[in-house]
């Protein structure tokens, strides 16, 4: 549910069907927006068309001259209003205004009809925003990533990956990776997050989780206040700069997660620098420090069970990629280990130098 085919110049709804929705949903939804649009226009028809009928009928009878059915006199308003007349000038002077004056209405309210659809139909960001509104609109238990730097594209990719639905918020177009997250067919709302209205266009009230990532602290305190004020159950995860200060905001203001990601990647820097075949790195509760690493089996490795190596090395094994294969399997605790076959691991860092010189 990330989203259809963004709108193209040959219409909203486009031949390749979106993913996770269908194509006649998004169509039905277009033809309700414009039904929406045309609403206040088509009452104002009705409404016109009623007192007109009744001030024509009224006048006649004043001045005798003969009086047609209330339903004829509503068509004749009808068709006079759209240039069409049915029927023949009135002499009664009131009666006779209301037909000249009729047309000139009608006039009017088609040119607001061309309006409101020609804009909706010619005009290429009218249709993109017709259709985020609409993908937006259909979402429940989704994600709202505001800010799509560097930070927020990444946080949007792993997201789909996922198979989780996302809706974006980005202020400006300018030096973000609106155009690259567009591509991913993702609904994204262009305006500043920390309007209340543009967090219910998002769907706040539906959302799973917010994530603000924008390079501000401050705007990602302001929305994520806003975001649980709006949905008090809604998940929220911050960025921050200063992950002390990240910690000390997270618990007071009861955020679900604040991150800094300076502090999250520069552990995974250093290790890299430093070990090779390093994937990543996190701290458990307790402070010890763990990372995920692939290490080959090398030439004078004897043949073991992965039994035996997480027994000798305090590592568990995650995945074995037989020597001359491209896919890795999961780990199974019987399965052989030979030279050659690549393992991933999650191991602690203290663990790690006797990790390798177990596999060499």
């Amino acid at each position: 549910m990330g989203g259809a085919d963004p709108p193209s110049s040959a219409g909203l709804a486009g031949p390749t069907p979106p993913r996770g929705q269908e194509v006649p949903f998004v169509r039905l939804a277009i033809v309700l927006h414009f039904v929406r649009a045309m609403a206040p226009p088509l009452l104002v028809v009705i409404a016109y068309t009623l007192i007109a009928a009744t001030v024509v009928r009224w006048d006649m009878a004043r001045n005798g001259e003969e009086v047609r059915a209330f339903g004829e006199e509503l068509y004749g308003m009808y068709t006079q209003l759209f240039f069409e007349p049915t029927e023949a000038l009135p002499s009664a002077p009131i009666a006779r205004l209301v037909f000249w004056v009729t047309p000139i209405f009608g006039v009017f309210l088609i040119a607001e009809g061309i309006v409101k659809i020609g804009s909706s139909l010619l005009s290429e960001e009218a249709r993109r925003n017709l259709w985020v509104r609409i993908m937006s609109e259909r979402m429940i238990d989704h994600v709202i990533v505001i800010g799509l730097g560097h930070v927020g594209y990444r946080v949007v990719e792993s997201l789909l990956k996922l198979g989780q639905p996302v809706v974006a918020i980005e202020r400006t177009a300018a030096d973000s990776f609106l155009e690259s997250v567009r591509a991913m067919k993702v609904p994204v709302f262009l305006g500043d997050a920390r309007r209340d209205e543009l967090l219910v266009e998002a769907g706040i009230d539906r959302a799973r989780a917010i994530v603000c990532s924008t390079d501000d602290d401050l705007a990602n305190l302001e929305v994520a206040l806003d975001a649980k004020r709006m949905n008090p159950k809604v998940r929220v995860v911050m960025r921050m700069f200063d992950q002390r200060l990240a910690s000390k905001v997270g618990g007071a203001l009861e955020l679900d997660e604040t991150f800094s990601t300076s502090a999250l990647s520069a552990p995974l820097v250093a290790l890299q620098a430093t070990q090779g075949g390093v994937r990543g790195v996190y701290e458990t509760g307790s402070g010890d420090v763990r990372v995920t690493v692939e290490l080959e089996a090398g030439p004078r490795f004897k043949q073991k069970t992965i039994f035996d190596i997480e027994d000798a090395a305090d590592a568990r094994v995650i995945t074995v990629r037989p020597k001359g294969e491209t896919d890795a399997a999961r780990a199974k605790g019987d399965t052989e280990v030979t030279a050659g076959d690549i393992l991933l691991f999650d191991v602690s860092v203290g663990a790690l130098d006797r990790l390798r010189a177990l596999l060499r």
